[in-house]
């Protein structure tokens, strides 16, 4: 298993293994972020939120719900709006240490204008 937390470890973060490739994206909303994206099914990951909680903020269409702890503010994991257990979750790969970033290939995705890769 290879953990991760946000800055005051309320929330907690466990996978499986690491994702071949993560992504960084130029959206009005990641790019503020700055966030690195590895990519599961909910069932593949556990979150264990603390008794601080988190909240979600999601914009535009609503398809995204992005969960920030509330005790640090740190931009944790999204999660997709679609209820079904196999949608989507993203875990933000910098809430992990240095060591396991440099093992992930990142990629480039334009979110801003083409919805392509750059690379």
């Amino acid at each position: 298993m290879i953990k991760g937390q946000c800055h005051c470890g309320n929330i907690k973060l466990q996978l499986p293994q690491l994702t071949e490739n993560a992504t960084t994206c130029n959206c009005s909303i990641c790019a503020r972020y700055g966030a690195i994206w590895g990519y599961f099914t909910r069932t593949e990951v556990k979150v264990a939120v603390g008794e601080s909680g988190f909240s979600a903020y999601s914009h535009g269409d609503k398809m995204i719900n992005f969960n920030h702890c509330k005790k640090c503010g740190c931009l944790t994991h999204y999660t997709s709006t679609d209820p079904s257990a196999d949608s989507r979750l993203a875990v933000n790969y910098r809430m992990f240490p240095s060591t396991v970033i440099q093992q992930i290939n990142i990629r480039h995705f334009d979110g801003a204008d083409s919805w392509q890769y750059l690379d």
